[in-house]
């Protein structure tokens, strides 16, 4: 079998993105549905409770250590050459790391909830480990995506992340109009799990066939995954990711549970329905972002005259512009006139911290493709540089909203930081880019 390598035009860069935003409206769907489903029949209270679970997704994150970004430089070219002993020896020694790391993050969301929510109940404490053992499945399975876009199969692993939405969706639906009575929580938690297994499942074997075709093709190498140089230079690339993996994991343990203490379950349910409506905001540039690095390191371990993605930077840049001011307007008229009619509750937020959150999530995104730019290089400096100034944003968000007793202090703090940290890097990116 011979390896055919398919030459990519702009045009069909603008297929590939078109397929991405293709699934995030079906991600949109999902953001509001499960939502409006899950509060007819646990209530605004009951909701809150949930809420506070999914907002420990930033510490259960955690559990690949922000690895993705280094491995799948790492792994560009045993992925093009066929090594697939390299490339399976690298992600089953990830597994263990991400199961260990895993069961001791999941304990430590537990005891956060113990000490926040109001009345403790074993239904949470069961809902939470359905939580994590999801949250565990769908880590491993964006590992291998991540892998699979290197491979050049983008539109693939994107459509598979769409299967895991239709499963959730379809699950959630189902519950809502055929079981009578919601016993707690879990039955989301269940519904997500049961989705991740599926996403998990076809990620690992689609990448399974294109290990196979690429050694097939190119003559599989025995090379050794263990070596201190190959996990040194992955952890010296994925620096920054580690550290935005620190800043969410510290703003999971903080943001949630200081809002219960000061605002009560009802805040916290606004909070995650306008996290929800900020998906207009950042989901597309974001996903269109994401494939961007792949895209480079799939063309830089190839000959100019065989590389696919010539303007992926520019058209990505682009593109995510225009819908990030696109999602911005959705998302403020939304909270503005139609919240009650979508989530038939009222914001208990103050306007002006919708709206702070969602311009600063329109700027911040547009940080993501030269980030992406910078990795696929190597250099992780700037983007180290951007995240301290999040890091200050943060302490002393929370610094604040302890002397002040109020949660919603340590949003509007933290989040003008990120918003200055965003234009200070935009404003210099080309500059770091070209040097």
């Amino acid at each position: 079998m011979q390896n055919v390598i398919i030459k990519s035009n702009p045009k069909d860069q603008l297929v590939i993105k078109c397929w991405i935003v293709a699934m995030l409206a079906l991600g949109f769907v999902v953001s509001v549905t499960i939502p409006k489903l899950a509060i007819s029949k646990l209530g605004e209270l009951g909701y809150g409770v949930y809420g506070l679970i999914v907002g420990f997704s930033g510490i259960l994150a955690f559990a690949d250590l922000g690895l993705i970004p280094g491995l799948t430089r790492e792994l560009a070219k045993p992925l093009a050459t066929g090594e697939q002993v390299h490339v399976e020896a690298v992600l089953r020694r990830l597994d263990r790391l991400v199961l260990g790391l895993s069961l001791c993050l999941a304990s430590a969301c537990l005891i956060l909830m113990y000490y926040s929510i109001p009345v403790f109940n074993k239904q949470a404490v069961h809902a939470l480990v359905i939580f994590s053992v999801a949250t565990f499945y769908t880590c491993r399975a964006d590992i291998r995506a991540a892998l699979l876009r290197v491979s050049g199969a983008i539109v693939e692993s994107y459509i598979l992340r769409g299967l895991y939405l239709v499963v959730y969706l379809t699950t959630v639906v189902a519950l809502y109009y055929f079981v009578d009575r919601w016993n707690g929580i879990a039955l989301v938690c269940y519904a997500q799990l049961l989705a991740a297994v599926v996403y998990y499942t076809f990620i690992k074997n689609s990448l399974g066939r294109h290990l196979v075709a690429s050694s097939l093709s190119k003559g599989e190498s025995a090379a050794s995954a263990d070596t201190a140089n190959f996990w040194k230079e992955a952890w010296r690339v994925s620096s920054p990711e580690r550290l935005n993996r620190v800043i969410q994991l510290t703003v999971s343990a903080i943001e949630r549970p200081l809002l219960i203490v000061t605002a009560g379950l009802a805040m916290v349910t606004s909070y995650d329905l306008l996290m929800r409506l900020l998906m207009f905001v950042s989901a597309v540039p974001g996903a269109l972002s994401q494939p961007l690095q792949a895209m480079l390191l799939h063309d830089s371990v190839r000959p100019q005259s065989s590389r696919r993605f010539p303007m992926a930077l520019r058209l990505t840049k682009i593109v995510g512009a225009l819908c990030a001011v696109a999602g911005l307007i959705v998302a403020v008229v939304i909270l503005v006139f139609f919240h009650q009619a979508l989530f038939h509750v009222p914001s208990r937020l103050p306007l002006f911290v919708g709206v702070l959150l969602a311009v600063v999530a329109a700027v911040n995104v547009q940080t993501a493709p030269g980030s992406a730019a910078l990795l696929a290089k190597g250099v992780v400096g700037p983007i180290s540089r951007k995240l301290y100034v999040e890091t200050s944003g943060v302490v002393l968000g929370f610094i604040a909203a302890l002397w002040l007793r109020d949660g919603l202090v340590f949003i509007v703090v933290r989040n003008a930081a990120l918003g200055l940290s965003a234009v200070g890097f935009l404003l210099a990116e080309k500059h770091w880019r070209d040097g």
